[in-house]
């Protein structure tokens, strides 16, 4: 019997890594219905990610990581949940950002914070970024990176201390498997998360440690077009379709609480995942 399953290659961990990407991305590209205007996929949504938002579980792990001299590079850093209370800590905060909405709940919850962040509109990676910093983090932005390899070599070089990632314990839309299987007819394609990337960071010979953090309940509770707006954009689906219809049909009868829809939790809990860069 092969060893592959629990000790896997860095070459067999890569190529499955980007299997489960891939067949994500060809099963949404094949059953989505919602075609936004906008390429900025997190322009609808962008205001959920500033700090203040949402819990911030994750931050006493990372904080503990950070000393007042450092240099805190933050990959893909959304709203600001943790460049805004980094700043407070560090020397100094580089933030990648792409997203134009992003950048935008970024800048002013920086303002607002009293808090100086200095933002790039680049991808990652990009050789036109030539920093390097003390402590680089990708909290959250890693699940659909295909060329995972690429993106943490860069991560890995222009890193001095400490690199982390933050992963959810499943990814994107996966406590709603049943309904997109009842859905779309057909089981939903899973994007890798915590327990992929601890087996990939292995197979890649990193020196890692792992830090739970957050519990919540088995059910959150929204108001009933909230629930169904998180569902459409979950789905992909269209507002007014029959495909969209069934789904509201489904959740008030299987999550439907009064007034109120009591979605599965998207993500029960999150790892903290620290490691050494590997020396030159």
């Amino acid at each position: 019997m092969s060893n592959s399953t629990l000790r896997p290659t860095e070459s067999e961990a890569l190529a499955a890594w980007a299997h489960l990407v891939a067949a994500d991305r060809e099963q949404v590209e094949r059953l989505r219905e919602d075609r936004p205007g906008s390429t900025d996929y997190y322009a609808p949504i962008a205001s959920n990610f500033r700090p203040g938002r949402r819990e911030n579980a994750e931050w006493p792990a990372l904080s503990a990581l950070l000393q007042p001299g450092d240099t805190f590079l933050d990959i893909g850093a959304g709203g600001g949940r943790f460049a805004v209370p980094a700043a407070g800590v560090v020397s100094r905060v580089i933030a990648i950002e792409p997203s134009d909405a992003m950048r935008g709940v970024l800048t002013q919850a920086a303002t607002e914070a009293g808090v100086s962040i200095d933002m790039r509109a680049q991808p990652w990676p990009d050789t036109a970024f030539t920093e390097t910093a003390d402590v680089s983090l990708a909290a959250h932005v890693m699940y659909d990176e295909e060329h995972v390899a690429a993106f943490l070599d860069a991560m890995e070089r222009h890193t001095r201390r400490t690199c982390v990632a933050v992963f959810g314990e499943q990814a994107r839309g996966a406590s709603l498997a049943a309904l997109w299987e009842a859905v779309h007819g057909e089981p939903m394609a899973t994007l890798p998360a915590l327990h992929e990337f601890v087996a990939l960071l292995g197979a890649r010979g990193r020196r890692y440690e792992v830090t739970a953090a957050g519990r919540s309940a088995a059910r959150e509770r929204m108001p009933r077009e909230a629930a169904y707006a998180n569902g459409r954009r979950l789905l992909w689906l269209a507002e007014g379709s029959e495909k969209e219809r069934q789904m509201r049909a489904l959740m008030d009868e299987w999550y439907g609480e009064g007034d109120e829809i009591a979605l599965p939790v998207g993500r029960r809990y999150a790892g903290v995942v620290a490691w050494e860069p590997p020396a030159e």
